[in-house]
C-alpha cells in the first residue's frame, strides 16, 4: 500500500494548512501521486506550534467524512515533540494504534531522550522518531570529505531499542543524512511532512524507486 506517514493537513490546529479547501486540493495532488493511505500529523507539545489536543480532535471529527472521501484513506495521528510531559498526558496515536509519531528539538539532544523514550515503551507504545536527518547532534562529521557524516551510537542505542526512523521525503535529494541513513537501512519509514501548498516540499511519488526502499505499509 501506498502510505504517507507524516502531513499537517487537518486545517486550523497547528502551523498547516489553514481551510479544507487546501486540504482537499493537496489530497488530490497526493492521490495523482499513487497515494493511498494518508496519516494526518499534527503537532502536539510543540513550543512552536502550540496546539489543543481537544481542537484537534474536533476538527477531525468536523473534517474526516469530507476528507475520506476521495479514495484515499485518512487517518489521524499526531506528531508529539518529546518532553517528560507527555508521559502524564493523552496521546494521540497513529490511526488509533500503538505507534506514536515523535519528534525532537532540533537545537540540542534532550537529555531525557532515551529515558522518556523508555517509559513510553514501557507502556505498550511504539516510537517512530519523525524526520531524522534534522537532528545534526545525532550525527558525526567523518574524514577529510566536505559534508560527510555518520550516524553517532546513540542512534544505533534507539534502533536497538526498537525505535522506528522517518525521514522526509523531500530531504531524500537535498540532505546528505537522509541519504546515509537509506543507504545504510538505518530509515524505515519516509512522510511528506507537507504543510500547505507552495511550501517546497515534495509529495511522495509512488513511482519512484526509492519508496520500495521504505517499509511504511510494514508498519503503517
Amino acid at each position: 500500500m501506498n502510505i504517507d506517514s507524516h502531513c499537517h493537513l487537518l486545517p486550523a490546529v497547528d502551523d498547516g494548512v489553514e481551510e479544507i479547501e487546501e486540504s482537499l486540493a493537496i489530497l488530490e495532488e497526493m492521490k495523482l501521486k499513487g497515494l493511498q493511505r494518508l496519516y494526518l500529523t499534527p503537532h502536539l507539545f510543540s513550543p512552536i506550534s502550540p496546539s489543543d489536543p481537544a481542537e484537534i480532535m474536533r476538527r477531525w471529527h468536523e473534517f474526516r467524512f469530507e476528507l475520506n472521501n476521495h479514495s484515499v484513506e485518512v487517518l489521524l495521528g499526531s506528531e508529539i515533540f518529546l518532553r517528560p510531559e507527555v508521559l502524564e498526558s493523552d496521546l494521540i496515536t497513529m490511526g488509533e494504534s500503538n505507534f506514536l509519531l515523535v519528534e525532537l528539538s532540533t537545537q540540542q539532544k534532550p537529555h531525557y531522550l532515551f529515558e522518556v523514550i523508555g517509559k513510553l515503551q514501557s507502556t505498550g507504545f511504539r516510537i517512530i522518531l519523525a524526520h531524522l536527518e534534522r537532528y545534526h547532534y545525532l550525527f558525526k562529521k567523518v574524514g577529510l570529505i566536505f559534508g560527510k557524516v555518520e550516524p553517532t551510537d546513540e542512534i544505533h542505542r534507539l534502533r536497538d531499542m526498537g525505535v522506528l526512523f522517518q525521514v522526509n521525503w523531500n530531504s531524500l535529494d537535498k540532505d546528505s543524512k537522509a541519504r546515509v541513513l537509506v543507504d545504510r537501512r538505518i530509515a524505515d519509514i519516509t512522510g511528506s511532512d507537507k504543510h500547505k501548498q507552495g511550501d517546497n516540499r515534495l509529495l511522495i511519488d509512488f513511482d519512484d524507486d526509492r519508496y520500495r526502499l521504505f517499509l511504511n505499509d510494514s508498519f503503517l
